[in-house]
């Protein structure tokens, strides 16, 4: 094994690269296949312990500038030669300057190894990390296999470049479990199919350019998890351990370095490459591969590529398409051949999530047929149960024909979807969903819910009307009004609607909340409605109050200052919309095109869109984008589309059977299927854990306890996250007996797997000694003692045997008293001893016998003292996360509380500027009361499970 020499060396000033005589004096003297692994990423991320992980050793690369190699016979090939790449960390910030520099060893990583890997942190913004590799988009540009070739550049480029590997460090977050247990296939696009995933984005073009891509995340390496220095740290998590294994297996199993083709890389192949792309990368030229490489070398990719690329669409409107000659090469000769031109990806990239979104388009969720009560669409209903990620809920509501659906396609970025309707007549019926993948926030779903227009005169069912409106409310994150040309009395009229929410809404259960909706409303609603966006459409005021400019905010909360003498009607619509939806804002839009071309709104393109209109819609979509959070309901859960999915026909099937939706209903039948799912994951957790982490049988009960106990810790782990209002701790009772269940079976398990190998170790050692008895050899003078040396040396061997187990006395007890018979014919057939020497014998031989049973009688009294101590641990374990987990609600629910108390504040000192004193006295007493119970919170010893 050498010593990691410098490869490719920096300029003082960092400009330019230069090859290190001794490192390439180090790579021409290798003969043989290659396997030559490069890896790349931020500073501090670990790069140069995980390629000291590979070449087997403690120590030996340090995070320095420029590429530094590393050479060393293949661990499991013999004959073939790893060669390890370690380059130079990217800083937090990649100064201007520097960017072509790390361009230029990213670009001879990628060019030089058959593996590259991309190093990077995945505790945090995985987006951000991936963005950082924006090297990798301006690939296609700097690097071209052939000229003049009319194939695609990056389905060419693909044939060359190695295997992309993203490595995840301290992964922490549930998204990565799978690829923590093992390197699965495919994982790569699932890491890397977001809705980021656009064309000029570096996802984009690792999916397009690295047809062999994989993922692997590592949990925290220390078992503390706190931040040491892993090169001298021995104490490595189990987890962490296991992947580390994982990984190297995976990567030292690939192939050798190939170069266009199956030609195999020797080092004096790769080191004449290393030097022909710096000579071009100083000159700052863009690399022409058939240039470094010779033509005769690239001319297969010719035939390859025109073999594998797809075949052309013909245009019947163009014809044919055109005809374009070869590329400039020497071989194979010079003949003409017919290629289709292609502007298209090639077909071998592999579509990110973003092009294939969750639904391809809006279907109906919530179905209003004529004549029949509200029912939701069960294949809907099956898309959204299928979604396990939090949800974005947008739901748009408001009278027919004002544009709804125009909004809600340009917030999921398409032209068309919801239908639009070119006439009077109402198009949606019910409430449509799509489901697509966040634009903004990894791991989330964006749902989208159109709505049917309110107030359609030809509809036969008006009374679902006010069920619709009431469902969107309490279905979406964010709500939408929509309406048309300014906020004023006619308006609020028109959102009536708004003020029927207390008699089709109820909190709570309990008797009594059904109240009358002119006063007395209750406050509870504030607790759980969405937030409120007011989008008016064809404004045509200017937005100016008293001669000064105010924001659209502005204005909707001016439009809602209450007057004593304002119609009952249009007073009570103000107070409900300030009461239910303290967090509000308002946009305004322009009428998007002349009337004549609204009608093919959906097929305009936004060239001949109103630009005042275009900026506001662009404003409204990136502010829900970056600011409409995802459902929540008691104590901050995040909802899934799931549990979406069951709330609506909680809602649904109480309408149907006529009683009033009841949030406190719908929460406690979601907790019952939320809690129930957390179990399952936590148990599903803890065999994982069992998987990945044992190996039977373990030498020691310690060892087991200490097993258990840390997959004991992650399934609770697992349950308590996803777990809420769980009365009692039932469920987590229940976790507790399963998981002990659980540990019974694993020790049976271990116990037999120590059985088993005991049994095994004592066939083999005992075997020719079974066979000498067998012929008679002790059954002579002298035998018996000849017998018991042999067997002395026997049981010496076995317990040098490693890995027998926790069973391993147990197993030589009932082995030896199996054997005793044949033991005291050899004794009895021994004629040089007497008859007292036989007594004496056979009494010592019960004696050994009485004691090894003594023995394993304390080791089992020893091991029930430890099993006891362990339902303490556990026991003490659920406790110490439950009250972790009480704590995080408690500071949760004070941080509501203070929310809803600000909001709360500033309402009663409108209402006293407005002059509302009743209404004043009565919010005050609100305000006592949420006081009161922020106090007790701040008080309160939260109980345990008992």
């Amino acid at each position: 094994m050498s010593e990691p020499v410098l490869l490719v060396e920096l300029s003082p000033d960092c400009s330019i690269l230069r090859v290190n005589p001794g490192g390439l004096s180090l790579l021409r003297t290798l003969d043989g296949p290659l396997h030559v692994v490069a890896i790349f990423g931020p500073k501090g991320t670990g790069k140069s312990f995980l390629m000291d992980q590979l070449a087997g050793q403690e120590k030996a690369f340090c995070p320095v500038p420029g590429i530094w190699l590393q050479c060393l016979q293949h661990p499991t090939k013999p004959g073939e030669t790893l060669v390890l790449l370690d380059t130079q960390g990217l800083p937090e910030q990649v100064e201007k300057d520097e960017k072509a520099v790390f361009f230029k060893l990213f670009l001879l990583d990628v060019l030089l190894s058959n593996v590259f890997i991309y190093n990077t942190s995945g505790d945090g913004d995985l987006q951000k990390e991936l963005d950082r590799l924006i090297y990798v988009t301006e690939l296609p540009s700097k690097v071209h296999v052939l000229e003049d070739c009319p194939l695609e550049n990056s389905f060419l480029l693909s044939s060359i470049l190695p295997e992309f590997a993203w490595c995840l460090r301290n992964v922490t977050s549930d998204f990565c479990w799978e690829e923590m247990l093992q390197a699965t296939d495919n994982n790569m696009d699932t890491l890397l199919s977001s809705p980021a995933a656009l064309e000029d984005t570096p996802a984009n073009f690792i999916l397009r350019l690295f047809p062999a891509r994989k993922a692997f995340c590592f949990h925290s390496p220390h078992v503390d998890g706190e931040d040491e220095d892993i090169f001298s740290s021995d104490l490595l998590h189990p987890v962490f351990q296991r992947q580390l294994g994982l990984f190297r297996e995976y990567i030292l199993s690939k192939g050798p370095k190939t170069f266009l083709g199956n030609t195999l890389v020797n080092g004096e192949v790769l080191s004449g490459l290393l030097e022909r792309i710096v000579d071009v990368l100083s000159r700052d030229e863009p690399i022409l591969m058939s240039d470094i490489c010779g033509d005769a070398e690239v001319a297969f990719i010719w035939q390859e590529g025109y073999e594998n690329f797809p075949e052309p669409v013909i245009d019947p409107l163009q014809g044919a398409p055109a005809q374009k000659e070869t590329p400039r090469i020497s071989q194979p000769s010079a003949q003409e051949t017919k290629v289709p031109q292609h502007s298209s990806s090639p077909s071998c990239a592999v579509p990110s999530r973003a092009q294939s979104s969750i639904m391809e388009g809006p279907m109906c969720l919530i179905e209003n047929k004529p004549g029949e009560n509200l029912q939701v669409s069960q294949k809907a209903l099956s898309i959204l149960q299928n979604i396990q990620e939090p949800v974005v809920v947008v739901a748009i509501v408001g009278l027919y024909r004002t544009g709804k659906s125009y909004l809600m396609n340009r917030l999921a970025g398409k032209s068309r979807g919801f239908s639009l309707g070119p006439t009077v007549e109402a198009n949606t019926k019910g409430i449509w969903m799509w489901c697509l993948p966040h634009p903004k926030k990894q791991g989330h779903t964006l749902v989208l819910l159109d709505t049917e227009g309110l107030g359609d005169v030809r509809k036969s069912n008006v009374k679902n009307d006010s069920w619709i409106f009431a469902l969107s409310v309490l279905l979406s994150s964010t709500f939408v009004y929509n309406s048309m040309g300014i906020i004023d009395n006619y308006a609020l009229e028109k959102l009536h609607y708004v003020t029927e929410l207390t008699e089709h809404i109820k909190v709570k259960a309990s008797a009594g909340q059904s109240c009358d909706k002119n006063d007395g409303m209750p406050d509870d609603f504030i607790w759980f409605f969405p937030t409120f966006i007011w989008a008016v459409r064809d404004f045509t005021l200017q937005l100016k109050l008293n001669g000064r400019p105010i924001s659209e905010d502005e204005y909707l909360e001016f439009a809602l200052e209450r007057t004593k003498d304002a119609p009952e009607k249009q007073d009570l619509a103000k107070k409900c919309l300030r009461q239910y939806f303290p967090n509000r804002k308002c946009f305004v839009f322009d009428r998007p095109a002349s009337r004549q071309k609204l009608e093919y709104l959906d097929d305009l393109p936004e060239e001949n869109l109103n630009p005042d209109f275009l900026e506001e819609a662009c404003r409204f979509c990136r502010y829900i984008h970056e600011n409409a959070q995802a459902k929540v309901i008691q104590n901050g859960h995040v909802m899934t589309g799931t549990l979406l999915g069951c709330l609506a026909v909680t809602y649904v099937d109480a309408i149907q059977s006529g009683d009033i939706p009841c949030i406190e209903n719908a929460v406690l039948a979601l907790a019952q299927i939320e809690n129930s799912a957390a179990m399952q994951d936590a148990l599903r957790r803890y065999d994982e854990m069992v998987l990945l982490l044992s190996t039977l049988p373990t030498e020691s009960v310690e060892e087991l306890l200490r097993l258990h106990a840390l997959c004991e810790e992650e399934a609770i782990k697992v349950f308590l996250a996803r777990t809420f209002k769980d009365e009692g701790q039932e469920y987590q009772r229940q976790l507790g007996h399963q998981l002990h269940s659980k540990f019974e079976e694993l020790c049976r398990q271990n116990e037999q797997a120590s059985q088993d190998r005991c049994q095994a170790v004592l066939m083999e050692l005992f075997e020719d000694l079974e066979e000498t008895i067998s012929r008679g050899s002790y059954s002579v003078p002298g035998g018996y003692q000849r017998f018991l040396d042999d067997r002395e040396e026997k049981l010496k061997q076995y317990h040098l045997a490693p890995e027998k187990g926790l069973m391993a006395s147990r197993a030589l007890q009932e082995f030896l008293n199996s054997k005793e018979t044949v033991a005291q014919s050899i004794l009895q057939a021994d004629r040089t001893l007497t008859d007292k020497e036989k007594e004496i014998e056979v009494k010592k031989v019960q004696a050994e016998a009485s004691e090894r049973e003594a023995q394993l009688q304390r080791q089992m009294r020893e091991q029930a003292k430890q099993m006891a101590q362990e339902a303490e641990r556990s026991y003490k374990e659920h406790e110490k996360q439950l009250w972790a987990k009480m704590e995080e609600d408690r500071k949760k629910m004070l941080a509501e509380h203070e929310k809803v108390l600000t909001q709360k504040l500033q309402e009663q000192a409108r209402l006293q500027r407005e002059g509302f004193q009743q209404e004043v006295a009565v919010l005050q007493n609100e305000i006592q009361n949420l006081r009161h119970q922020m106090n007790q919170s701040k008080r309160r010893s939260w109980c345990v499970i008992a």
